[in-house]
This record gives structure tokens, sequence and C-alpha cells, in this order.
């Protein structure tokens, strides 16, 4: 089935998939800078990122750039799988774990980053 969003009784939102015991929650963020922090609740340990957010809203398209990655050592040695998940579960997570107005997510994984003011 994937990822999808729902609503927990806190009203506060969460990307889950179920099957794979995997949870996409928003940590804090989302001010003037558009810098997010992220959980990402693996079976096998907790990852923590940092993201940039930038909405095109003329086109619905939502593009995420993630700055900072924290993983322990046995999550970050496989590289393509953690940037995978990440990659997956915030393109079911849209923005604010809604997809509603969003036609399409881009994530993109940085080492230098220049913010612009989103559109």
């Amino acid at each position: 089935m994937g990822f999808v969003n729902e609503r927990l009784e806190n009203h506060q939102r969460q990307t889950i998939d179920r099957e794979r015991g995997i949870v996409l929650k928003r940590v804090e963020g989302g001010g003037p800078g558009n810098d997010y922090r992220f959980h990402l609740a693996l079976p096998e340990g907790d990852v923590y990122f940092r993201a940039h957010q930038r909405f095109h809203q003329a086109e619905g398209h939502i593009e995420w750039f993630i700055l900072q990655t924290y993983a322990p050592d046995h999550i970050k040695q496989d590289k393509a799988r953690l940037r995978g998940l990440i990659t997956e579960a915030m393109d079911a997570y849209g923005f604010s774990a809604s997809k509603e107005d969003n036609d399409r997510v881009t994530v993109t994984f940085c080492s230098t980053f220049e913010p612009h003011i989103s559109e």
C-alpha cells in the first residue's frame, strides 16, 4: 500500500507505511525560512533530517531539499535505501502531510544549498 497521510486524535499529522512499520513526522519548522526538521521512525532505528521547502503555487509543485541527515551508522551504510525511503515518504507527505493541492513533489539531496523565497 505504501505511505499514506493521516490526522491523529491530537490533530497532528503523520505519514505512515503500516506494512513496513515506517512513520514520518514533522518535528518543527515552517517559519519564514521554510526550514523544517523531520523524524523518520524505521524498525531498525530513528532518522532525523533537516529540509528546506519551496512551493511553486502556480504549478502545484513542491520542492524539498534535504540538507542534513542524522542516522545511526548501520542505517547510513545503505545510503541508497535511506535516500529512497526519505524520497518516498516526502513524496507522500507533500506539504503538512497533505497532497491535496499538490500535483508534484520533488526531493533533492544537497551538500550545498542556496535558499530562495518561495513563489
